[in-house]
């Protein structure tokens, strides 16, 4: 084993020339399959950041609103049932708006923006660091403060404030009515919405009247419950008895987790976005095993008489498939790499271009680069079938 794998490490990087197109080619087909599932995974962790950075066990909401994004709503009495349902900490509301909510700085026109509201005797919502936001600067009406990955296409001084040098108060129009934005926080844009507010209940209700025949606090976007356990096994049971103190309020019930991966299941089956990159990772798959046996090819077709030599002298094919596969291996890891580095680069510049969130982990990382290796064996064993065929006779 210690011969072979030298043979195939020389054929490799005997002409240094060669080996830079080859791992450039790769790395180039890894940067393709990044960065469409970077933006996949971007479609993802952006539409459920909300519910991330939200303080919630379990989630109550009306069983036609099939995503975040639709604007289906239940009567509020259902929390004040959930509320008195044992092993519930506290039930609160969250009031979301978007078809309706127009932003506007004077100078500039109207732009939709996702409007979040809810009580502020608890702090209910995180910033994207998991730091719970200082919700006190938006207690006095008519007040809120804005999303600073919105689009600056808003007009607004996105920066976040300091304790030092506070951000002056910015007016602003909001459905008509006059709003200032007194500060920043961190949620991220998503594909329904490019940009934020978030404000309090009381200010809430005057800019959106049309709710629930002029009371706009009386339906509820999202119910929050807050267990006393929060144990996986606990909530479970928490979750049954309220389906069954519920049954007759047309709502449906998930802990945080379960409705994550509905709001993800939904954009990912019931959306062509969600089609278009994973399509879009399934071509840079292909174009990388395309290139990757160009490469493997050429070097069997160059090394041809070599490896007849090799095969009249009695190796048997199982040699050349550990030679071949081997130095597909190692293309394989020689252009993931640098295709890493660079999609990480262009990460950090999409994400500051779209407001999306784009994280590189390690178990997506790892995903790649094991599509990477995939990829490369295939074409190894499809450059292999001439070197197989082939009778060492006729090449002397």
């Amino acid at each position: 084993m210690m011969s072979r794998v030298p043979l195939a490490w020389k054929n490799l990087t005997h002409d240094l020339r060669k080996l830079t197109v080859a791992v450039a080619g790769i790395s180039f087909a890894v940067m393709l399959m990044f960065q469409q599932r970077g933006f996949n995974n971007a479609l993802f962790d952006s539409t459920v950041a909300l519910v991330k950075q939200l303080e919630a066990d379990i989630i109550i909401f009306d069983k036609g609103r099939f995503s975040l994004s639709a604007e289906t709503r239940f009567d509020r009495e259902a929390l004040d049932i959930a509320a008195s349902c044992p092993g519930v900490e506290y039930a609160d509301a969250v009031y979301t708006e978007n078809s309706v909510a127009f932003l506007r700085k004077q100078g500039r026109k109207a732009r939709p923006i996702r409007v979040i509201a809810f009580d502020l005797s608890r702090p209910l919502l995180k910033n994207a660091d998991g730091q719970v936001i200082d919700l006190r600067k938006i207690a006095p009406d008519e007040t809120a403060m804005i999303d600073e990955l919105s689009k600056i296409e808003y007009g607004f001084d996105l920066a976040p404030g300091t304790d030092d040098r506070p951000k002056p108060p910015q007016i602003g129009e909001l459905a008509g009515r006059k709003i200032n934005i007194v500060d920043t926080f961190r949620l991220g844009r998503d594909f329904a919405n490019d940009g934020n507010l978030v404000m309090s209940s009381q200010t809430f209700e005057p800019y959106f009247q049309y709710r629930q025949f002029g009371d706009p606090l009386g339906v509820v976007d999202l119910g929050l419950i807050q267990c006393t356990d929060d144990s996986p096994e606990n909530l479970q049971v928490v979750k049954q008895m309220l389906q069954q103190r519920l049954a007759d309020n047309d709502v449906l019930i998930a802990t945080r987790d379960e409705f994550i991966q509905r709001e993800i299941k939904f954009w990912a089956k019931s959306t062509p976005i969600g089609v278009i990159f994973f399509i879009g990772a399934i071509i840079g798959f292909v174009v990388g095993i395309i290139i990757c046996y160009q490469i493997l090819a050429n070097d069997i077709a160059d090394h041809l008489s070599e490896f007849a030599t090799l095969k009249a002298m009695g190796y048997s094919n199982a040699y050349f498939f550990k030679l071949v596969l081997t130095e597909a291996v190692l293309l394989s890891l020689f252009g993931f790499i640098p295709g890493l580095l660079f999609s990480m680069v262009l990460f950090e510049i999409n994400a500051s271009i779209t407001g999306l969130i784009m994280v590189m982990t390690v178990p997506r990382a790892l995903l790649i680069l094991g599509l990477t290796i995939v990829m490369c064996v295939i074409s190894g064993l499809l450059a292999l079938r001439k070197l197989i065929s082939t009778d060492p006779a006729s090449l002397f």
